[in-house]
């Protein structure tokens, strides 16, 4: 298929470079130009606004930070939907809300083209191994349509209309807050008490409350890397997102209002840039203790 693939961030270039492997034609745009030379070198059309990247594409992949991103490639003289061919699919694997995978639905809809929401569970090693959860949200034939060019990425699971793949994307967020956050305090409290790291990880991963999460961020934090798969920042924006889905509901969220008070006062802190579990460090200063190997 001819596909074109915008937002070439952490996630996105090694999302994209899974499509080229799998021998469809790709263009691909991205912001800052240079992060598109590796999927160049290795086929791939260099697009030079979005409107560009679409002109021949079957089926539109956006992987953008926010909502204020998807607007910015989608409009204007030089956007997606200037560019937009009768009939080409828009997969949209941002993380926004549910809203406004509606209202762009209703504007792709407007000009010709069709529309799903296919937000992914997964940080940058899933996204190398082409194996991310992909949610998707959209009418089922639009969705088996998109399908070869999701599969290249992970595995596609159908979750409803267009905007339940978002809704699905907010709950995943909003819980992986709350054991993010929960991860760290506690074993920084575990250390203020005098025991191990690594102790305490066996007795969490051998019991009731184990997580591939906790399994993977361990080790990473008692080896003090917080290189970022996915930023504190980005989770303090999806958290925002969830809150305000929230709001709109009648849905009072007081844990998750203090979560997302808790991140702020990291990125605050400096820590936005690093990882997600880099959070520990707040804590760490908070107790006066660090959770090392």
């Amino acid at each position: 298929m001819n596909v074109a693939f915008l937002g070439l961030g952490t996630m996105g270039a090694p999302m994209a470079a899974n499509i080229l492997r799998r021998g469809h034609a790709l263009a691909v745009w991205n912001r800052s130009p240079h992060r598109a030379a590796p999927l160049v070198e290795a086929g791939a059309r260099a697009a030079s606004t979005p409107a560009d990247a679409v002109r021949d594409a079957e089926v539109i992949v956006l992987m953008l930070a926010d909502p204020p991103a998807v607007r910015a490639v989608l409009d204007g003289a030089d956007g997606i939907l200037a560019g937009l061919r009768p009939g080409a699919l828009v997969v949209d694997m941002s993380t926004v809300d549910p809203a406004t995978a509606r209202a762009v639905d209703a504007e792709v809809r407007a000009h010709g083209g069709r529309f799903v929401d296919a937000p992914v569970s997964g940080t940058r090693k899933p996204a190398v191994d082409g194996k991310l959860v992909i949610m998707c949200g959209g009418d089922p034939a639009d969705v088996e349509r998109a399908r070869p060019v999701l599969e290249a990425m992970g595995r596609v699971i159908a979750v409803g209309g267009v905007g339940q793949g978002m809704a699905m994307k907010l709950v995943l967020n909003g819980l992986g807050a709350h054991m993010m956050t929960g991860f760290a305090a506690m074993m920084v409290l575990g250390v203020a008490q005098g025991l191990a790291p690594a102790a305490m990880l066996e007795v969490i991963s051998g019991g009731a409350f184990s997580s591939p999460l906790y399994a993977g961020k361990g080790p990473r934090i008692f080896a003090r890397d917080f290189q970022p798969d996915f930023t504190l920042a980005l989770m303090h924006k999806d958290q925002t997102l969830v809150l305000e889905t929230a709001a709109s509901l009648g849905y009072q969220m007081p844990t998750l209002a203090a979560i997302r008070d808790v991140l702020k006062e990291g990125i605050d802190a400096g820590l936005g840039d690093g990882d997600l579990s880099g959070v520990i460090r707040l804590f760490e200063a908070w107790a006066k203790v660090e959770v090392k190997a």
